[in-house]
């Protein structure tokens, strides 16, 4: 049977090693077959061109020491996300690995010429953000829901791709005008009973959204409905409550501000899946 295979892009800083020892545990644990991947800037090509291929060489030699016999290693120059989308479509790389300090920002990283927001917004497969020097084990997996179909198909992949791990799945859901009804001379049973009309049909509404899920039935779920506070601080708490060793976001064909937020300040690991209407069956 034909592994799936997974691409690590590497700009060869200072995460590198970490990512490497991350990869290669995920794909041993899970049977995936590892690309490496260095793009040089084409600008180094056009001002250095004697001496792109003598730096690939040496950047393709410290790679395959890294990754010993590990991983099929590639180097190339020119421009990074167009070589990156032929390296994904002709080699049928399933997801892409890439590292993010977390001391650092994301215009830092477009300023330093890491490319990973380009990697997020222009790929539409899903991206393993490597933040952590924690052990890859991702036994738990929070995933906040907006009920959508995107999300539905965010959920049966990750389920697919970690079978063993426990699946935070979490609704946030609104009280719509809650701040407002004590003007409107309700008393305080009305105001719970309003309150509580929300929280059940967000119950019911989640509830709905997980039974219609296509997956394994001895996958853990454990499913929760809460009101939305701020998502950076239900997704902030539920990490270190839940113990969460991975967090996933699912965006749609233009990533919102929130996302990258999320994706920015995490202190876990992210996987992120952008995931476009025509995809979804």
């Amino acid at each position: 049977m034909k592994k799936d295979k997974v691409l690590v892009l590497s700009d060869l800083r200072e995460f590198t090693e970490i990512v490497a020892k991350k990869a290669i545990f995920l794909a041993d644990k899970y049977n995936k077959e590892l690309n490496v991947l260095h793009v040089e800037d084409e600008s180094f090509l056009k001002f250095f061109k004697e001496k792109t291929e003598g730096s690939l060489e040496k950047s393709k030699s410290i790679l395959k020491d890294i990754y010993k016999d590990k991983a099929d290693v590639y180097c190339e120059c020119g421009d990074f996300i167009e070589i990156v989308k032929k390296h994904i479509k002709i080699h049928n790389i399933s997801t892409v690995i890439a590292g993010f300090k977390r001391e650092r920002t994301f215009f830092e990283d477009i300023f330093n010429g890491s490319n990973l927001s380009s990697i997020i917004r222009k790929l539409d497969i899903p991206v393993l953000v490597v933040k952590t020097e924690e052990k890859p084990e991702y036994k738990n997996i929070l995933i906040p829901t907006d009920l959508s179909k995107s999300s539905k198909k965010n959920i049966e992949y990750l389920v697919n791709l970690f079978p063993e791990a426990n699946f935070h799945i979490e609704h946030y859901y609104k009280t719509f005008f809650e701040d407002r009804v004590k003007l409107y001379g309700f008393d305080e049973d009305e105001i719970h009973d309003f309150v509580d009309f929300y929280a059940t049909e967000a119950e019911h509404d989640l509830n709905k959204f997980i039974n219609n899920l296509d997956i394994p039935k001895d996958i853990k779920l454990f499913t929760k409905a809460k009101k939305f506070i701020d998502i950076k601080t239900m997704v902030d708490e539920s990490i270190e409550y839940k113990t969460i060793d991975l967090l996933s976001l699912s965006v749609g064909s233009s990533l919102s501000i929130f996302s990258f937020d999320l994706l920015e300040h995490s202190t876990k690991d992210v996987i992120i899946y952008k995931i476009l209407e025509d995809d979804i069956v």
